[in-house]
């Protein structure tokens, strides 16, 4: 029942929760009797959704009076549009003369049970229905595309693909009006560093899920739960977690345990870089990946173990191509101890080794990322149209309020015109290696094999920096857009193993774009983006100055992601020991027999540390940090203590987190517990620790206060973390 007074409409907009008041005494006061289907959710007079049951209609005077069709083109939860009008939606009595001139009346309540009796509802099974008709579906297969088509999605997944009057339309659900577009699955970013500012640009420029190369450790598992269950937008995170090093496998069984390692700390693939250990300790990580059913991306940049060494080994994806220029060169010796990601390697390339090369790559099913943008960067025959759109970008306010400045001007930097930094012989061999490279990746794909788009992200535009690697795919590498579309959808879901993505099909996970031009014609036409829909929700693809995706980041105005920051500052506080800690330069054989050792300051000078465990300076010596225990504990922990570790702790240090003093225990000079109260483990964040000695201190120049620490705190709901120890 809901009140006729002179209350405001009902739904004021799509967004604000609806509002309704129950009177149990008297029911000739109400208007109408409102028809639920149970599903808990109800609509405006807007199209859109709140919260309280899903009107199927209403009885006014006896009749049952359906909800009257809207002119939206993303129709929520509402039968395709005709000449009588849809079912659902909330009208009061003094809309109906509005809303009849659109309303079919149906009769008597003979009709209304007739209408519930059906009971095929979009969201029967409680889940919300969208339906995308008219556009023309590119699906990521690299078929023809299907104009006219139909997509269904459940609640996230897609549950039928066809052509209109193929497919049929379920009552009730929501639908979008793709008529003269197009419709792509998300892209995937095949190789991301997934620092936080780049998140909601992802999502402008379609970008769905990226694939995180960086070892972002527990952090970057806090953030990709996160933004799974909704506390900020962004991409789908595949975290690779951590990420071996070549000099860390040091055997067969080193490498296998390595693997094992980054496994059990909730990786969703496997990641090792460098080439600076042999082949076969490459090919035991990697066969140790593959047995956990895990996708294995290697960064085979030599010298021990380069392109086709690092195909053998296994490698699902080869990023920088595996550094390839080397081993395909005329005279690889040449380059043998080249590691740079220049393409200068691929100038003097050899045919006949690059079509082995391809050969070998296709027959072991492994896909490279050549990141054409950021690697060869300054050579691409468009380049001076990738510097003006990386500086438009930032014209926008909504992104700018956010975005920190080092980072804006780090990404300018990168896009500088070669003639900036490099000298005209310089210039020349890379833009000879950077033209082979180009078309290697060319003729890799038209040969059948697989290079993956990407933006290497801090040295590319945010979220464009893909779309910009797919133009010189096009113009540079002379790729066909179809598969240039697939080199950043289906193709990445194949080599990393997500079987749910990649493509538009029954059963994937409903992540799509919706384009007002074709990507068919011109790659160019990525850019034009109409809709975007993740997770099978359509999202706010917009920049926004309340942005909160830095929180859990150490801060705003750096990458820094260390558990224990400035270090480099602590080793130079170390190489400044504060009086009397200085080794004797002399010893001496003391009246009672004993050795006293003497120093530069000589003995019991007054701002020695005092004699006891624990320092007790009367100008104190200002204290840094290299180590805290545990560095990471969920939301939601009860009083925990934390160990530190680092140099001149005295008597009166104190530890601060997030600003507030907490219970301070010291047991060395080198050794500090501390209690992290759970009031701070309430809330999820990443909160900074320091160590405060008291004032006056021995050097002003260097203060009284440490370096930070960083207590991470995911959410309570997190998985596959392990408490950390940096």
């Amino acid at each position: 029942y809901m009140r006729d007074m002179s209350h405001p409409p009902l739904c004021r907009n799509r967004r604000r929760s609806f509002r309704h008041r129950e009177n149990r005494a008297d029911p000739a006061q109400f208007s109408a009797i409102f028809i639920l289907d149970g599903t808990n959710r109800s609509y405006d007079n807007n199209c859109g959704a709140n919260r309280i049951g899903k009107p199927l209609g209403f009885i006014d005077g006896g009749s049952f009076v359906a909800r009257p069709g809207k002119d939206c083109s993303r129709q929520r939860h509402g039968q395709a549009r005709d000449e009588t009008g849809q079912i659902g939606g909330i009208f009061m009595r003094n809309e109906l003369k509005a809303c009849r001139l659109r309303a079919k009346l149906l009769g008597a309540a003979a009709s209304l049970f007739a209408v519930l009796s059906m009971g095929a509802t979009a969201d029967a099974q409680g889940q919300d229905v969208l339906v995308i008709q008219g556009g023309t579906l590119v699906d990521g297969n690299g078929g023809a595309p299907v104009p006219n088509s139909v997509i269904v999605v459940t609640g996230n997944r897609i549950t039928a693909v066809g052509r209109t009057g193929d497919v049929p339309v379920p009552a009730g659900a929501e639908i979008i009006d793709a008529a003269g577009k197009w419709i792509t699955p998300g892209l995937i970013d095949s190789m991301s560093l997934g620092n936080w500012m780049y998140n909601e640009a992802y999502l402008h420029y379609g970008i769905t899920s990226i694939v995180i190369n960086a070892a972002r450790g527990e952090r970057g598992n806090a953030e990709r739960d996160a933004i799974n269950h909704g506390i900020y937008p962004g991409p789908r995170h595949f975290q690779s977690t951590d990420a071996a090093r070549g000099r860390e496998l040091t055997s067969v069984e080193a490498a296998r345990a390595r693997a094992q390692e980054i496994i059990d700390k909730g990786a969703d693939f496997i990641s090792a870089g460098d080439g600076m250990a042999p082949p076969e300790f490459y090919a035991a990580f990697a066969d140790e990946g593959h047995r956990a059913g895990k996708a294995v991306q290697l960064r085979c940049m030599g010298p021990l173990t380069t392109g086709f060494d690092c195909i053998e080994a296994g490698a699902d994806v080869m990023l920088h191509t595996g550094n390839l220029g080397v081993d395909m060169n005329r005279d690889p010796e040449k380059w043998r101890q080249y590691i740079g990601l220049n393409p200068a390697a691929y100038c003097d390339m050899d045919p006949a080794k690059a079509q082995e090369a391809i050969e070998s790559l296709i027959a072991h099913d492994t896909a490279v990322v050549p990141n054409l943008n950021a690697a060869d960067r300054g050579y691409a025959s468009n380049w001076a149209r990738v510097e003006r759109e990386t500086h438009e970008i930032f014209d926008d306010p909504n992104l700018r309020a956010y975005y920190p400045e080092y980072a804006i001007h780090d990404v300018w930097d990168s896009v500088l015109p070669v003639e900036v930094y490099q000298s005209p012989d310089e210039i020349a061999l890379g833009r000879c290696g950077f033209q082979n490279h180009a078309k290697f990746i060319g003729d890799l794909i038209a040969a059948g094999g697989h290079a993956l788009t990407s933006m290497d992200d801090s040295q590319s535009a945010p979220g464009l920096g893909m779309l910009q690697e797919m133009a010189i795919f096009q113009e540079d590498a002379h790729v066909p857009p179809m598969q240039i579309l697939q080199s950043g959808t289906a193709w990445p879901a194949h080599h990393y193993k997500l079987t749910d993505l990649g493509t538009i099909e029954t059963g994937k996970l409903a992540d799509m774009v919706i384009l007002n031009a074709d990507p068919t014609a011109d790659i160019m036409n990525m850019r034009q983006t109409d809709t975007v829909i993740k997770d099978g929700k359509v999202i706010d693809h917009g920049f926004h100055p309340w942005y909160k995706g830095h929180m859990f980041a150490n801060d705003k105005f750096s990458y820094d992601s260390a558990t224990v920051s400035n270090r480099d500052w602590v080793e130079m506080l170390k190489a400044n020991p504060p009086p009397g800690t200085e080794e004797p330069y002399m010893t001496v054989i003391g009246p009672n027999g004993n050795e006293v050792g003497i120093s530069v300051n000589g003995f019991g000078r007054r701002k020695t540390a005092g004699i006891g465990p624990v320092p007790d300076y009367s100008l104190s010596p200002t204290p840094g940090l290299e180590a805290m225990a545990p560095s990471t504990l969920l939301q939601g922990t009860p009083d925990t203590e934390v160990t530190l570790r680092g140099v001149n702790f005295v008597v009166r240090s104190v530890v601060y987190v997030n600003s507030e003093p907490v219970p301070t225990m010291v047991d060395s000079a080198t050794q500090i517990r501390f209690t992290m109260p759970a009031s701070a483990l309430a809330n999820a964040g990443n909160y900074p620790i320091v160590v405060k000695n008291p004032m006056p201190v021995d050097n002003p120049f260097w203060g009284d206060t440490s370096n930070a620490a960083h207590m991470l705190v995911p959410f309570s709901f997190s998985s596959g973390w392990v408490v950390g120890q940096n």
